[in-house]
């Protein structure tokens, strides 16, 4: 800023110098030749005046030169018959002059008495002026001289001019300076962290918007270290491992569980692929990095976690990406657990229920008294039977985590199982007081009768034991995309948001006290999930605390 100013100032000044020594060069100039002028017309008028009273006579023969030539500087005298001869000349030898009858001043006195006009001079090879005046014989009086004396005079002068100009210009320079400093002296004085206000009024309204946005600036530095120091202690105290790594891959954060999870220390300004040499995991880094979000199950250190990669974007662009682990392994183990638990407590059970079933049909058979023990003995094979059909359905469900279910697959009519489904569970619903309705339409689908009846009597039974008294339960039957859609809805307690991810877990309980109410084993609805599966579906959980629950079955038909 200070040396646009000073060149400005500078500039500004050379500018007036040099218009300043035009204007003079020019204004000296036409004064000079103006004089000149002057000097010449009045020499004309004065021979002119003598030639008129007779003294021509006596100039015969040389004697007009030798008159009239006071020196080489001196205007030049030249007679001219009416006819354009000419008669004398004080520069020159008449007969080699040429006729002068075309020349512009010599016309103008012969038609207006007087005539001037400024050209080359062939004769004397310079910018000439020409002064014409008629005599009163009739013969025109020229009186000329060239323009060599005003150069002359201009070539004296520039020099002059020249050391004037650099004097001008030095004392520019050092005002320029001068007036530089001063201008900025006010604004170079200001404190930006002082209440001081500059000389200057127009700059007031500045300072004041600069000192508003230094509190704003100052408030939100605050602001944003609270900010820091807070996400600073939330991430410190996760157990969740967290990595911000930038767009080339380079960890930008990473809390203490995440530095714990790889055993790095410092982890910041490393390359994350570096860290952790894992292929899968370099793998997920670049999807992220790329735009892609994913996920991956990862093994550390007998450690399980599940492990989330988001892409960070601003702009439109991808600059980074959030990586975050989640220990899984309590809940793998546990699950793995509940598998083998499965597995064992159907074979363990298996035979005490056959030789139950057995002693039933012996009671049914008649071995035993008689009265009501028949009617008994056939209540219980039937549920007997049924307590068998579900142990090989949980044997089966352990076939579907080994992959070695067999489809069995049939043609039947849904409606019509549902409705074997709904008065088989009418008794228990009657002293639960729930009603239970179907709606929908018919429709035949191909599938696993026994797995799909399993289902279905899993779901309405759910339905009834968590309901409440006098509410409902309402079976639909549609279509969705070509497929079937199963839909059971209930008016009872419903389940918590925090439970329903884990409700087709396998003996996962939202509340054991209520199962010691109800009963159950806590694998109806992990049982409905895998039947789903293996059918190529899906299933899916609605529910409210106080409102009810609704599940949703998808079946390809």
């Amino acid at each position: 800023m200070k040396k646009r100013i000073y060149m400005n100032l500078l500039g500004l000044t050379l500018l007036g110098v040099v218009l300043l020594s035009a204007s003079v060069c020019l204004i000296l100039y036409n004064v000079i030749l103006n004089q000149e002028k002057a000097a010449i017309r009045d020499r004309a008028r004065l021979v002119a005046d003598l030639l008129d009273k007779g003294m021509g006579a006596e100039l015969t023969g040389g004697g007009f030169a030798d008159y009239y030539d006071f020196d080489d500087g001196a205007a030049r005298l030249t007679v001219i018959s009416p006819d354009g001869t000419v008669l004398l000349d004080n520069k020159a030898a008449v007969a080699m002059m040429e006729n002068h009858i075309n020349r512009e001043e010599f016309r103008q006195a012969l038609l207006q008495g007087t005539g001037e006009s400024t050209r080359i001079s062939n004769t004397l090879g310079a910018k000439t002026y020409y002064y014409a005046i008629r005599l009163d014989d009739g013969a025109v009086l020229r009186v000329s001289k060239t323009m060599d004396s005003i150069s002359g005079v201009f070539a004296a002068i520039l020099p002059v001019m020249a050391v004037v100009t650099v004097l001008v210009l030095l004392i520019a320079h050092i005002v320029s300076r001068r007036l530089t400093e001063n201008i900025l002296r006010p604004l170079v004085g200001i404190d930006p962290d002082g209440d001081n206000i500059p000389v200057y009024d127009e700059l007031i309204p500045y300072v004041k918007k600069i000192d508003l946005q230094k509190k704003e600036i100052t408030e939100q530095i605050v602001a944003l270290k609270h900010r820091a120091d807070t996400i600073e202690v939330i991430t410190g105290n996760m157990q969740e491992g967290l990595i911000h790594i930038d767009e080339t891959g380079v960890v930008l954060i990473a809390n203490k569980s995440a530095e714990n999870i790889f055993h790095e220390h410092n982890m910041a300004s490393k390359n994350i692929l570096h860290v952790c040499r894992d292929i899968e995991f370099h793998r997920m880094v670049r999807s992220c990095l790329s735009g892609v979000a994913s996920e991956l199950e990862f093994q550390r250190d007998e450690r399980i976690f599940r492990v989330y990669f988001s892409p960070v974007c601003s702009d439109g662009r991808v600059t980074g990406g959030a990586i975050l682990f989640l220990d899984c392994t309590d809940r793998y183990e546990a699950e793995k657990q509940r598998k083998e638990f499965s597995a064992n407590v159907s074979h363990e059970l298996k035979t005490p229920l056959t030789t139950i079933s057995a002693l039933a049909e012996m009671i049914a058979g008649g071995i035993a008294k008689d009265d009501d023990i028949k009617d008994f003995a056939e209540k219980i094979t039937s549920h007997t039977q049924r307590l068998i059909s579900i142990i090989e359905d949980i044997i089966r469900l352990s076939e579907f985590d080994e992959g070695r279910s067999v489809r069995d697959y049939s043609e039947f009519d849904l409606y019509e199982l549902t409705e074997s489904i709904v008065d088989a569970l009418s008794d228990k619903a009657a002293e639960k007081n729930v009603a239970v309705t179907i709606d929908g339409e018919r429709q035949r689908i191909s599938a696993n009768k026994r797995l799909i009846d399993e289902l279905l009597y899993n779901l309405v039974d759910n339905a009834i034991k968590y309901n409440k008294p006098g509410g409902t339960v309402e079976v639909t039957l549609g279509k969705e995309d070509g497929c079937c859609k199963i839909t059971v809805a209930d008016t009872g307690v419903g389940i918590e948001e925090n439970h329903q991810s884990r409700v087709f877990e396998r003996f996962y309980r939202v509340d054991a006290s209520r199962f010691k109410k109800t009963g159950g084993t806590g694998l109806g609805l992990s049982i409905v999930k895998h039947i789903a599966e293996h059918h190529n579906g899906g299933v899916e959980l609605k529910s409210e605390p106080g409102v009810g629950t609704t599940v949703i079955c998808i079946l390809p038909r």
